[in-house]
């Protein structure tokens, strides 16, 4: 505040005054008495700010004068050798200097690149309506043919390429076919878990937030056992969802099982903390990353032929259905089926056609 100021000045001006002005040690000995403005200062009541301001001045001058040499000669003196090897260094750096500092130059740009593109990321997934175009568009990577191969589970001394027709056969017949992809030259994922992936990466997150806020709490003294509880329940769902399904295959997204091994031993252990999954989430990382890359070119592609008025075409379209009637309805039989807001409900074949006419309307 302004009056705080005000006495802080005051009491400065008094100290500055009291101490080289009217002290104990005469002015003489302090400040450079041959100037006859000292003088006057020494012998005035009030001294104002001009008038101080002024003294500093004379102070600094008579220091430079009479120490700023003394201050120099406390440096040894520059060689003539040094200023000659100076003078003899090449003014453009080296081929190696040269091709180093591109090296570095080129590294930090993909590595704001990449920064960038995770960043665009998070704030895309926060998105609802955004989250879902990349699950619709890691929908139709299933239907990529010209990248991708099959490989049922027991099978991997030779892949076959996807047939959309076989595929529709085998899930008819209750079979699941794993379709496979090489990424990064040298990795192969299974592109049926993409989109386990995403949901495993964001639980990972959830999961290492209440990690952080139960830190939080134990700091502050506010730790009980509703905390442990919440924690291990979400460790849990993320076991029972994605590493010990009840639907084959039992691990459902893109990890070895010696990392999911890795996982169970630190749980076993009794570990709660974000070391669990810091090896899964090194390797599902990745696999999002890429299919975002994938995504972002695909987006702007499209947008980019629909400006222009060009028909777009993908040859990723999902394949016609074989079936004759969805595969969440029963057809001519009644189905048991559960919800989470209406809970159970027994259908009879009306119903069911009724239901999911409100669905696809909704």
């Amino acid at each position: 505040s302004m009056e705080t100021n005000e006495r802080m000045y005051k009491s400065a001006l008094e100290n500055i005054i009291k101490t080289y002005c009217h002290g104990k040690v005469s002015p003489e000995e302090m400040l450079p008495w041959d100037v006859p403005v000292i003088k006057d200062i020494v012998h005035m009541r009030n001294i104002n700010t001009t008038t101080l301001l002024m003294l500093q001045g004379f102070v600094m001058k008579s220091l430079e004068e009479k120490w700023f040499k003394e201050y120099q000669d406390l440096f040894p003196p520059r060689s003539l050798d040094m200023e000659t090897e100076l003078q003899t260094l090449p003014k453009k750096p080296s081929k190696s200097v040269t091709h180093l500092q591109e090296s570095q130059k080129k590294v930090w740009l993909k590595m704001m690149n990449f920064i960038k593109s995770f960043c665009s990321y998070r704030r895309y997934m926060l998105n609802p309506k955004k989250r879902q175009q990349f699950i619709d568009f890691l929908h139709l990577e299933m239907c990529n043919a010209k990248e991708n191969f099959s490989a049922s589970p027991t099978a991997t001394s030779h892949h076959t390429p996807v047939s959309p027709g076989a595929q529709n056969t085998e899930q008819e017949n209750g079979e699941i076919t794993l379709i496979k992809r090489r990424i990064f030259g040298h990795r192969i994922i299974t592109v049926n878990f993409a989109i386990n992936d995403l949901y495993f990466f964001s639980e990972i997150e959830k999961f290492n937030n209440l990690v952080s806020s139960a830190h939080l709490l134990q700091i502050n003294r506010a730790y009980n056992e509703n905390d442990i509880s919440l924690m291990r329940s979400k460790l849990n769902i993320i076991l029972k969802l994605f590493l010990i399904s009840d639907v084959p295959p039992k691990l459902r997204v893109n990890i070895s099982e010696s990392q999911k091994d890795i996982i169970f031993a630190a749980i076993t252990e009794g570990h709660l903390d974000r070391n669990i999954f810091h090896g899964a989430i090194m390797t599902v990382f990745p696999v999002l990353m890429y299919f975002w890359k994938r995504f972002c070119i695909w987006k702007a592609t499209r947008s980019y032929l629909e400006y222009m008025g060009k028909k777009v075409k993908d040859g990723r379209s999902p394949p016609k259905s074989i079936y004759k009637y969805p595969p969440w309805n029963g057809g001519d039989h009644a189905v048991l089926r559960f919800t989470l807001l209406r809970g159970i409900e027994w259908m009879q074949p009306q119903q069911q056609q009724e239901a999911i006419t409100n669905s696809v309307q909704n």
